[in-house]
């Protein structure tokens, strides 16, 4: 064998057996490794203004921010679930005692009302009957599957853990890992090799803004709408709208809700303006704001953007919404670099 085949072999046989010992934390690592790259400028700003010295700073005040941007939604969830306790407890009183007819709302629904008020009383309406469908609905989760639950939770808030230490030490030692990866793939690969990885680089930038970025700004102006409005809960609904809006025409299921409870409410007038202005911000969002994102400089047709985020969803759930477009810009660059190769090779032999 080679020297050169026996240093491959090796460093194949040492990949492969790190990603078996780091297959449990793969998805966080890719977590931390995509938000490092979305934040890297802002960390290089903070760098700008406060010094090398305070690069520690940085990293410490980029990661809390990450945390908050993460943890507080959550907390925010938990304090109304809080709130709200107290009401749930005097329904599902109500519920035991005399049962939970059907709302009022419920069967001006348009075309679903007197359907929906007849499963809604069918299911609740008779006292005791709340308590026989939680009892039904609930009924699978005994010991072992209550145990499997603590440990889904367990387990995704030590993903979380890690994914947070790993973005720490990104944020503190990335530019020299940067560095490295350079020299490896242009020693392997030729300018190619630096040119993919600045592909990657700005295709999960775009994925990470055109998401996130497209999500909460659809969030914080759904929210100013359903306050206007007079909708109920509206950070609540912002909220969700905001999470749905990450994927594209999510959004409009929690606005179509929206709308058809206002009209349930015979607040028709209400329930149209806010029905076509959220339709055209989630039309603009998806087919304006997010493929200049998501396309950028890495030159992304939006189709395959689009494609790589529904392709991405379904076959890594969340993380494919980001490594989707990333994996899809990375094919067409490589393809592109082919195509030009062939082209000025075809040009030499007709020379």
């Amino acid at each position: 064998m080679k020297p050169q085949t026996a240093r491959t072999a090796a460093v194949l046989v040492l990949a492969a057996a790190a990603i078996y010992l780091l297959h449990g934390l793969i998805a966080p690592i890719v977590w931390a490794g995509l938000i490092a790259m979305a934040t890297w400028p802002l960390h290089d700003w903070l760098r700008q203004r406060l010094g090398a010295r305070f690069q520690i700073a940085s990293a410490l005040a980029l990661t809390g921010a990450v945390i908050l941007f993460l943890v507080v939604p959550l907390a925010y969830m938990a304090v109304r679930a809080w709130h709200e306790l107290p009401a749930m407890i005097q329904l599902w009183s109500k519920g035991q005692e005399a049962g939970l007819p059907a709302p009022a709302w419920l069967a001006q629904l348009p075309g679903l009302g007197p359907w929906a008020t007849a499963q809604w009383n069918d299911s609740l309406g008779a006292p005791g009957a709340l308590s026989e469908s939680l009892h039904s609905a609930m009924g699978g989760i005994g010991i072992a599957r209550g145990r499997t639950l603590l440990l889904f939770f367990g387990h995704h808030a030590m993903a979380f853990f890690f994914c947070v230490v790993v973005l720490f030490f990104l944020y503190l030692d990335g530019d020299v890992f940067a560095e490295q990866i350079d020299a490896v793939l242009s020693d392997r690969l030729g300018p190619a090799g630096r040119r993919i990885r600045g592909v990657v680089v700005t295709s999960a930038r775009g994925a990470v803004n055109g998401l996130v970025l497209v999500g909460v700004g659809l969030g914080v102006g759904m929210t100013i709408a359903y306050a206007i409005a007079g909708v109920p809960h509206p950070f609540a609904l912002g909220l969700a709208t905001g999470l749905l809006g990450m994927v594209p025409f999510g959004a409009m299921l929690v606005l179509a809700a929206v709308v058809l409870y206002l009209g349930a409410s015979a607040a028709w007038s209400t329930a149209i303006w806010l029905g076509v202005l959220g339709a055209v911000a989630v039309f603009v969002a998806d087919h304006f704001v997010r493929p200049v994102f998501m396309a950028g400089a890495a030159r992304l047709p939006v189709v395959l953007a689009l494609l790589g985020i529904i392709g991405g969803l379904e076959a890594f759930g969340v993380l494919g919404l980001f490594v989707g477009p990333t994996l899809l810009a990375v094919v067409a660059a490589v393809w592109r670099d082919m195509a030009a190769a062939g082209a000025a090779s075809r040009d030499d032999v007709k020379a």
